[in-house]
């Protein structure tokens, strides 16, 4: 009897947080909006609409992963990974905007968290791949204007350079006439670039090679607190910098 009340009083404590978790916000028609607590890029959480048909019951995001890829400027890539994610979780995507799912009344908590999670999660992977185009263009156009600068037979699109404690496979390494050399790695916002430029430059700086060290931004005034933290190992220019810019820095050490 003991584990039949300890079971019973777990089983309320789990409909009680289920509850909390997802809040509806407001009825419409017959129609349920309700929160769910998972999350799109924004830091939005997924909102599901629930609508009942006899038996079964429609269950929708709204499109609302679409919009959310379009706010992060990744429509392009949204619908391709919509279907595919549509087809891991047993959904149905209408190739526009909309996740969809028609279920029995009795499995209707299962569809909610189907459709959200396949939501939100097409919602994430169109946004990382259209942050890796952009990443891959603006590091082109780097590559380009370092080339530019420099000439081609002075430019190594990448190049292994050794630090103090390992070897770093550096971008846009350029050897000037008095066989000094210079990096000029893209960096962004982003923790996962700013920390690995920071580890590279250091590492190269201890090893006392003599290389000039330079990131390379779009905007240095939009720089973060910790993408700022560079300036203290390295240069850091802007792309759209004129090419004196570049040289001088080039030749610091």
């Amino acid at each position: 009897m003991t584990g039949e009340r300890t079971n019973s009083r777990l089983q309320e404590r789990l409909k009680e947080a289920f509850a909390g978790l997802m809040a509806s916000r407001h009825s419409i028609g017959g129609r349920i909006l309700l929160d769910v607590p998972t999350i799109y890029p924004s830091g939005a959480s997924a909102v599901v609409e629930i609508e009942q048909n006899g038996d079964r019951v429609r269950v929708s995001d709204m499109g609302n992963g679409l919009l959310e890829a379009e706010m992060m400027a990744a429509q392009d890539s949204y619908q391709p990974l919509a279907r595919k994610k549509a087809e891991a979780f047993g959904i149905r995507f209408d190739n526009r905007a909309m996740f969809t799912l028609w279920v029995p009344e009795g499995r209707v908590e299962g569809a909610i968290v189907c459709v959200a999670n396949a939501s939100t999660q097409a919602a994430a992977e169109a946004v990382r791949a259209a942050s890796e185009v952009r990443s891959r263009q603006r590091s082109e156009l780097l590559f380009e204007r370092i080339d530019r600068v420099f000439g081609s037979r002075a430019v190594a699109r990448t190049a292994e350079i050794k630090g103090r404690r390992a070897t770093w496979n550096a971008r846009n390494v350029v050897t000037l006439p008095n066989a000094r050399r210079a990096i000029f790695e893209p960096m962004n916002n982003n923790t996962i670039s700013v920390s690995g430029k920071f580890l590279m430059f250091t590492d190269i700086r201890e090893a006392e090679t003599g290389i000039a060290l330079n990131a390379v931004v779009e905007d240095s005034q939009n720089l973060n607190a910790k993408a700022q933290m560079v300036a203290d190992i390295a240069s850091i220019i802007d792309l759209r910098s004129p090419d004196e810019t570049f040289i001088r820095l080039g030749a610091a050490a």
